[in-house]
Parts: structure tokens; C-alpha cells; sequence
């Protein structure tokens, strides 16, 4: 066989599994309301959490950016392309999450593959949460550094992993804030602890948290009264800022030193201005209104609450993420399908995005939802 045929016969064992992916074509409408399989459905399933995609001046700033400087930045940022648009981005996210300096990447995932290379090596160890996002393990394995695993939000087992890393050069804890697939949300104040007490920094993925998490969104470290914090702190424009791209926080040396160590930042384009110009717009919303950030937690005690009610069983956690675990994969599709035939879309999550076992339905929660749209979440799932 070549390996065409290989890939067959992959394909067919994904099927038999039930884990067979296809693209699905969402043709958004505004709002959260959207037309996929050619039906109407209001979206919970998005990560714009605080309705901020569409909102008039993220696409005003997007709109002028685009039309001063161009489709594209034409270049990576250490060669030319990097505008007065991209430098104006970084001081405002810097300041704020609290930080002395920023960096942003074209993505999240590039932002951590990035930074935790640039923390560790050869001589050092890496303690990472076993549900960490995938981009936090692929970082933790790209940079050489001997991996360890501690069991999710699991402290005993951190301490017991900090004592065994006890002989390596740097200790580097890393973990996602608000968790993508569990909605848990780690207890940050108990790990900064932890770590100092083995001389370890901590390093926290705050994709799902910036713009979510503290007051005004400002994020995890805000959320928590830290004594010690995090040594740099990666976040994204492409949740609930509705934009696209990662950032990287931290001490001016380190971001200057990235420069010089990141791969995935000196070796790709510069975000597209206009995509600069949506994030610089959706930080100014959310600092002038920071009420969405109280909306989009009020629908999402509601959405729990009432979910309840009806016989779910809904992890414990008050964020906007909420995973309903069926277990087995063609039943989790089944019931996607069946939601969607009632204008709602929930996409079923299956290994290897989860474990084995666990696929689910994952609802995120948006503070642009409307009570009727959450009305018709309820209804749709009465009859399931």
C-alpha cells in the first residue's frame, strides 16, 4: 500500500470510532445568530464571549486601519512590518493587563510555543496540568526541558512533581487560567504559592480569561489577590475581544529577548494592521463598557442555573464555559444534531480534543445572547 492508502484506511478506523471531523460552513449573520446545514441557529458555540466581533468601533478601527496601511503587513515584524498600528496594540494590551511590555503573535498557539521555549531548555523542567491546552504541551515538549505532568488541578501532585523537579536548573509551572474544555478555572493564588515555595515561576495561558476573568476583564491576575505573580502572562485577541491573534505579557528583558528567541514571532508575517485596529477597538469598548463583562456572567449563571433545573449536570465553576459530558461519541453527535434541528448549535467534542470517554456537549455563553435566545437553549434542550 502507499501511503495514500494508509491514510484510507485511517480515515475509515476515524469513522468506526465515531471521530470522523468535517468543516462546517457557519454563515454568520450577526449577533450570535448564524445559518450552517441551512438552517437558522442562534451560536453556543462561540468563543466571542462579550459580543465585541461586530461591534461598530471594532470594525470602524478595523476598517481604517485597513484602508491606511493595507491588506497585510507585507513582511515579518523585524523586517518591515512592523507599523505604528502593531506598536500601538502592545503598549495598550501592556497596560492593560498590568504588565511592563508586550509582544503579539499571529496566534495563541504561537504565542506559547514562543515563550515557554524562551523560559526553559535543556537543563530545566517544565510541570504541566494534564488538561492543558494542546499548544501549552506541544510549548512544553518543543523546549527540551524534561516534562512533567501533574493531574488536573491536582496541588498535592504539583508539590510532588516540584519536589521531583527539585534538581533541575529552573522549574517552570505552566497552565491554562479558565479551562477550555472543563471551564475549571485554576486556583492561581494556591499555585503561585506552591511554586515559590520550590523557587518555580509560573507561566498561565489567559486566552479564555482576558476579557472574562478580574474586574473589567483585565484577566487572572486580577481575579485572584496574588502575593506572587506570574512571571509572563500569555493571552489572545481572538476570544473575547473578537479579533485574532496571541499576546505575550511580561518584563520588558523578556520581551526584548524574545525578539531574539522566538521562532514562531521572527520567522512569519506580522498580524494584519486591520486585525491590530479590531483589537485596539475591542479594548476600548470593553474599557468603556466593562458591564459586559457583568452581562456575560449573569447569562451564564442563568444558562447554568436553569440547565440544572432541568436534570444537567453541569460542573461545578461560574465562567461561561459549560461542559456537558455524554461519554460516548456518536451519541454526543447525535444530540449536537438533534439541538441544532432547534436552531441551536453545540458542537459535540470528542478525544483527542478530550480524553477517551469523556466526549460532550461544550455550550460557551456570550454576553450578547438575548433571554429569548436563551429561552430557545432551554426548550431545545427540554426535548433532548
Amino acid at each position: 500500500m502507499n501511503w495514500l492508502d494508509d491514510i484510507h484506511e485511517e480515515l475509515h478506523e476515524l469513522d468506526d470510532q465515531g471521530l470522523r471531523r468535517r468543516l462546517r460552513t457557519v454563515d454568520l449573520l450577526g449577533g450570535m445568530r448564524a445559518v450552517t446545514d441551512h438552517k437558522d441557529c442562534v451560536l453556543f458555540c462561540t468563543n466571542n464571549y462579550l459580543g465585541l466581533a461586530d461591534h461598530p468601533k471594532v470594525l470602524e478601527r478595523a476598517q481604517k486601519a485597513l484602508l491606511r496601511y493595507g491588506a497585510g503587513a507585507q513582511a515579518s515584524r523585524l523586517v518591515s512590518g512592523h507599523t505604528p498600528v502593531h506598536m500601538q496594540l502592545e503598549e495598550i494590551t501592556a497596560l492593560f493587563k498590568g504588565q511592563e511590555a508586550c509582544l503579539a503573535f499571529p496566534t495563541g498557539y504561537m504565542a506559547n510555543l514562543a515563550a515557554v521555549s524562551a523560559m526553559v531548555g535543556e537543563e530545566d523542567a517544565v510541570l504541566c496540568d494534564r488538561l492543558n491546552h494542546a499548544s501549552l504541551i506541544d510549548a512544553s515538549r518543543q523546549s527540551r526541558a524534561k516534562l512533567l505532568i501533574y493531574e488536573h488541578l491536582n496541588l498535592d501532585d504539583l508539590k510532588k512533581q516540584l519536589e521531583r523537579a527539585g534538581k533541575y536548573r529552573r522549574r517552570l509551572v505552566v497552565t491554562d487560567a479558565l479551562f477550555s474544555m472543563d471551564g475549571d478555572l485554576v486556583p492561581l493564588l494556591k499555585v503561585t504559592n506552591l511554586a515559590h515555595e520550590y523557587d518555580a515561576e509560573v507561566y498561565v495561558d489567559d486566552a479564555h480569561g482576558t476579557g472574562v476573568l478580574g474586574p473589567g476583564g483585565q484577566g487572572i491576575t486580577h481575579h485572584f489577590p496574588l502575593k506572587h505573580f506570574p512571571a509572563v502572562v500569555m493571552g489572545t485577541y481572538s476570544k473575547a475581544l473578537g479579533s485574532l491573534g496571541g499576546f505575550i505579557c511580561g518584563p520588558k528583558m523578556f520581551i526584548e529577548y524574545l525578539l531574539h528567541k522566538a521562532r514562531t514571532f521572527i520567522y512569519t508575517t506580522g498580524l494584519p494592521p486591520a486585525v491590530c485596529g479590531a483589537s485596539l477597538g475591542a479594548l476600548e469598548v470593553l474599557q468603556q463598557e466593562p458591564q459586559r463583562v457583568e452581562k456575560l456572567w449573569d447569562n451564564a449563571k442563568k444558562i447554568r442555573d436553569g440547565l440544572r433545573v432541568l436534570g444537567y449536570d453541569i460542573p461545578r465553576g461560574a465562567g461561561p464555559i459549560m461542559p456537558i459530558i455524554v461519554g460516548e461519541n456518536e451519541e454526543t453527535v447525535k444530540m449536537s444534531e438533534k439541538l441544532l434541528e432547534e436552531g441551536i448549535l453545540v458542537v459535540a467534542i470528542r478525544p483527542p480534543t478530550v480524553p477517551k470517554g469523556t466526549a460532550r456537549l461544550r455550550l460557551s455563553v456570550s454576553a450578547a445572547h438575548t433571554d429569548s435566545d436563551i429561552e430557545k437553549l432551554f426548550n431545545a434542550f427540554k426535548k433532548l
